[in-house]
């Protein structure tokens, strides 16, 4: 039974594979097909810009009312400061035809570059060909988009091995049976698939090395909406269900918070080791006192500076070789490493 699991796992990680495809064209030539040039094959269409602070970047941010994005937002502050580059920012609001115009608004001002953390994946779309039209380059940071769409490159987190390095850590920490509950966010969310999945390959990977055999089982399953309020509720319902699970995994540190608060209120704190992602300043508390198990470093902090980086590299001609797909390195936080983590929280 368990050999049928790990192939099932393995097959939902294969059809996680993106293809992506990036190009530019000179104004006022029309977008290009998507994948009618390699990445870097067209980089020579764009202007070099010699002086970083003549380059003026335009960032369209989703939304700005969560920590996450908060702190994207204030990084991207934060580098151009650092690095000299003008900055212009519009927020979206969480309205994809917000964002379209907020684009619009940016290729008005006349900026030389755009980031984007991309509202709706298929409305990138539209919005990526029209900036390919203005002959603009586009660089997509933390949301994927549809394969469709125009652009240098996505910069984002590794999901699957942020998920797997959690994995990892829970199967060193139990030598038996591991009964899981897995607590995700919402239907159809390829962030969420891609951590849930990786934390499974993290366990089964570590026990075969170890043990030559697996010997975990996910007992229950409950949707917490990415929050606490809702990740509450749901591991409740989890501990009801099935209650003699020893491991939680919430796909972020928000819903892991609610799991906490429902393993102390049901008496079994200690009991249940609760593990997440992110990497949230609060969650970093946690851990360090004790009533949190680990969480994956899904740091925005670290995301926007890496971004800025390719993103002046390209821009100043220093560097246009540039994969369609780039991740930051997945990195865990736990008991014994927490005291040097806390630079990259939010």
């Amino acid at each position: 039974m368990k050999t049928v699991k790990i192939a099932v796992s393995i097959l939902l990680l294969v059809c996680l594979g993106f293809v992506f495809a990036a190009c530019g064209t000179d104004d006022p030539a029309p977008a290009p097909a998507p994948g009618s040039a390699a990445v870097g094959a067209g980089a020579g269409n764009h202007a070099v810009i010699a002086e970083v602070s003549d380059i003026r970047v335009g960032f369209s941010i989703k939304n700005r009312h969560n920590p996450y994005l908060i702190a994207m937002y204030e990084t991207m502050q934060e580098q151009a400061a650092e690095l000299g580059f003008q900055l212009l920012t519009r927020n979206a609001g969480g309205d994809m035809v917000q964002q379209q115009m907020d684009v619009e608004s940016l290729i008005a001002a006349g900026v030389d570059v755009i980031v984007m953390d991309a509202q709706d994946p298929i409305a990138a779309i539209a919005k990526s060909e029209y900036i390919a039209a203005h002959g603009i380059p586009l660089f997509l940071m933390n949301a994927g988009v549809d394969p469709a769409s125009i652009f240098v490159t996505l910069v984002q987190s590794n999901n699957v091995g942020l998920g797997s390095a959690v994995g990892e850590w829970v199967a060193d920490q139990v030598s038996g049976e591991i009964r899981i509950g897995l607590l995700s966010g919402n239907p159809g969310n390829m962030v969420g698939f891609a951590r849930r999945n990786g934390f499974i390959q993290g366990i089964s990977e570590r026990q075969l090395a170890r043990d030559n055999a697996t010997n975990f089982n996910v007992l229950t399953h409950q949707w917490g909406n990415w929050s606490a309020e809702i990740g509450l509720e749901a591991a409740e319902d989890m501990l009801v269900a099935a209650p003699n699970i020893n491991v939680i995994f919430a796909e972020n540190d928000a819903m892991a918070m609610g799991a906490i608060t429902a393993v102390q209120n049901a008496g079994r704190a200690g009991e249940v080791i609760i593990v997440g992602i992110d990497g949230m300043r609060t969650a970093l508390e946690m851990i360090d006192e004790g009533s949190y198990g680990a969480t994956g470093v899904n740091s925005p902090i670290e995301l926007v500076r890496l971004t800025m980086g390719i993103v002046v590299d390209y821009m100043t001609g220093t560097n246009r070789n540039v994969p369609a797909l780039i991740n930051t390195t997945p990195g865990i936080v736990h008991g014994g490493n927490v005291a040097v983590s806390w630079d990259l929280s939010f």
